[in-house]
């Protein structure tokens, strides 16, 4: 899938979360955290973490036209993350008609340098409710 396709497929959700935009290179995208602080102490905290993974784990989904909701996050911190923005990298494990398992892996960036600070497992249930998609389709 190309770069404009993802961008138009993923708008109206990356419109209501101002923290969370894309970033592409050789691998596909990435999911980035920009215009958010780290805490007083000049790192991301876990939740934070966790929500880039799970933002990163929804948009792939979506992106490849399988609307899903969490059904489960389980996030292992591997070590300080001390940087200026989060990224997120989410490869999608197993895909089935009950439950989407994506491994997503969450980076900080200080510059040039990204190095990995936590490994989620998020797993992602698709919707298959007629009414929410139809709704969904009419937002677009």
């Amino acid at each position: 899938m190309q770069e404009q396709e993802i961008r138009r497929k993923l708008k109206p959700v990356l419109d209501q979360h101002p923290y969370v935009s894309l970033e592409f290179d050789e691998k596909g995208f990435l999911t980035l955290m920009e215009n958010f602080r780290p805490n007083l102490l000049g790192n991301f905290a876990g939740g934070d973490m966790a929500y880039i993974a799970n933002a990163a784990a929804g948009l792939l989904c979506l992106a490849q036209d399988r609307l899903s909701e969490t059904a489960s996050i389980n996030i292992e911190c591997l070590q300080r993350a001390d940087g200026q923005f989060l990224l997120a990298r989410s490869e999608i494990i197993k895909s089935g008609n009950r439950l989407i398992r994506l491994r997503v892996d969450v980076f900080v960036r200080n510059g040039l340098e990204e190095k990995l600070v936590a490994i989620a497992q998020v797993n992602m249930a698709p919707i298959h409710n007629s009414n929410v998609l139809r709704l969904v389709e009419n937002t677009e």
